[in-house]
C-alpha cells in the first residue's frame, strides 16, 4: 500500500516564508503609495520567481485577521492607535511574529520600519529596506517624530543588506547623506498598472460623479500638505467661472485637519470642486481616461505614481518641477515651479489638448513595466537570501 503524504511536513515548510513583508497598512485597496506599490509588486514577483512571500499588515485597516493577495497569504496583527506608535508598536510585533514563523528575511517598506533593522538582524533575519520618501521631510512630524524617521535611515544605511531606493533622486538623496551605503543600494523604480475601462463603463462612472468626458482638471493623491492640493485650489479661484471644474480624487490618513482646510477653501471661494474621495480599479481608471488634464502640484515626492497612471491613462499632464518628477524626461512645457499659483492659473485657463502631448509616453511606461521592477526585486533578494 503507498504511504500516505507526509502533509504536516509539507505544510510546516509551507508555513516558513522566504519573505515577510512589513511597512504597509494593507492590501488591496488602501490609500497611500506604499500600499499600491505592495499591491502590483508581491503578485508580479509570484509570477517570476517561486518564494513564499507573507505579508503583514496593520489590524486598524484589514476587515479579515487573514486574507490572501492573488494567493498571497495576508496576515494582520495589531498595533496601538496614533501615527508614529502605529508604525512602531505594528513593526515590533511583526517582526516577532516572522522570527516565529521561522522567515528568512524581512522587507522593511519605508524609513520608519527600518528603524528596527538592526533587531531584525539580531533576530537573524536578512533585511532589505525600501526607501520610498523623505518622510522626515514631511511637515505633519514634530521634532521626536523626525528624529525616529532620520534615524531610521541611519539604520537602514548601516544594517540593512540591501537599500532600494525608488528613484534616482532618493537614491542621490539618501547616499549623499550615507555614502557608506554605497555598495548597498539600489534603485528600482516603481510600476504602474491601470485597469483597463471601456467607454461605456468610463461615461458610467462620469455620470454618477456628474463629470462629463474631457471637461474636468483632475489632481490625484492624499490630501496632505505636501501635495499642494491648496495651491491648486486658489489657482482655481483665480482663474474663474471659464475654468474646467477641478475633481481631487484622494483622502486623508492621518491629516484630517488639512483636508478640512481644503475644504473650506473650495467652500468660501464657490468653486466647482469636486472631492471624489479614494478610488480604485475601474473607477480610478474612469476618472484617469476621462480628464481633460493631470496637475500634479506635489512638493515632496519619492517616485510620483500618479505621473505614471495618467501616462498609461494617455492624460496630458502638468507637474511640478523636483526632481522625482524630472526623471519622467517630459517635455520643459510639462513643469511649473513649486508653489507658483499664477503659473498653474494660467493652465487651468488654457489646458493643453494637442495630441503631441502624449507623444512622449509610449517609451517611458515602457521602462516603468511590471515584470521589470519584479525581476529586478527578485535579483535582489535572491541575491540577499544567498549570502552567508
Amino acid at each position: 500500500m503507498q504511504k500516505p503524504a507526509p502533509w504536516g511536513r509539507i505544510i510546516r515548510t509551507k508555513s516558513r516564508p522566504d519573505i515577510s513583508v512589513i511597512g504597509l497598512r494593507n492590501v488591496p485597496g488602501v490609500i497611500g503609495g506604499i500600499e499600491t506599490h505592495c499591491e502590483l509588486l508581491y503578485p508580479a514577483l509570484a509570477r517570476v520567481w517561486p518564494a513564499l512571500v507573507l505579508l503583514l499588515v496593520r489590524s486598524r485597516y484589514a476587515p479579515l485577521k487573514r486574507g490572501h493577495l492573488a494567493g498571497i497569504p495576508v496576515r494582520a496583527l495589531p498595533s496601538l492607535p496614533g501615527s508614529g506608535a502605529e508604525t512602531v508598536s505594528h513593526t515590533l510585533l511583526a517582526l516577532f511574529h516572522a522570527r516565529w514563523r521561522r522567515s528568512r528575511m524581512v522587507h522593511l517598506h519605508g524609513i520608519g520600519p527600518a528603524f528596527f533593522a538592526p533587531l531584525a538582524r539580531l533576530l537573524g533575519m536578512r533585511v532589505v529596506v525600501t526607501h520610498h520618501a523623505v518622510d522626515f521631510a514631511r511637515p505633519k512630524w514634530g521634532g521626536p517624530g523626525q528624529l525616529f524617521l532620520k534615524l531610521g535611515e541611519a539604520m537602514a544605511a548601516r544594517f540593512a543588506n540591501r537599500v532600494i531606493c525608488v528613484s534616482n533622486a532618493v537614491y542621490v538623496d539618501f547616499l549623499a547623506r550615507h555614502p557608506s551605503a554605497h555598495a548597498r543600494a539600489v534603485t528600482i523604480r516603481n510600476a504602474a498598472q491601470l485597469d483597463t475601462v471601456s467607454a461605456s463603463g468610463c461615461r458610467r462612472v462620469l455620470d454618477m460623479l456628474g463629470l462629463s468626458p474631457r471637461g474636468y482638471v483632475l489632481a490625484v493623491g492624499r490630501l496632505e500638505a505636501t501635495k499642494c492640493f491648496d495651491d491648486l485650489i486658489a489657482a482655481h479661484a483665480r482663474a474663474g467661472v471659464d475654468a474646467l471644474p477641478l475633481v481631487i480624487v484622494g483622502s486623508s490618513i492621518d491629516s484630517t485637519e488639512h483636508e478640512k482646510v481644503l475644504r473650506a477653501m473650495a467652500a468660501e471661494a464657490g468653486l466647482r470642486v469636486l472631492f471624489a474621495g479614494f478610488r480604485t480599479g475601474l473607477e480610478l481608471a474612469a476618472l484617469y481616461r476621462g480628464a481633460a488634464l493631470l496637475i500634479h502640484p506635489s512638493a515632496m515626492e519619492g517616485f510620483g505614481l500618479v505621473i505614471l497612471e495618467a501616462m498609461i491613462a494617455e492624460l496630458p499632464i502638468r507637474l511640478s518641477d523636483i526632481p522625482p518628477h524630472r526623471e519622467f524626461g517630459l517635455p520643459e512645457r510639462c513643469y511649473f515651479p513649486v508653489g507658483d499659483r499664477t503659473a498653474i492659473t494660467q493652465i487651468m485657463r488654457n489646458p493643453p489638448m494637442s495630441a503631441e502631448e502624449t507623444a512622449p509616453y509610449h517609451g517611458i511606461v515602457e521602462q516603468h513595466r511590471l515584470d521589470s521592477a519584479a525581476r529586478a526585486h527578485a535579483d535582489v533578494f535572491r541575491e540577499v537570501l544567498a549570502q552567508g
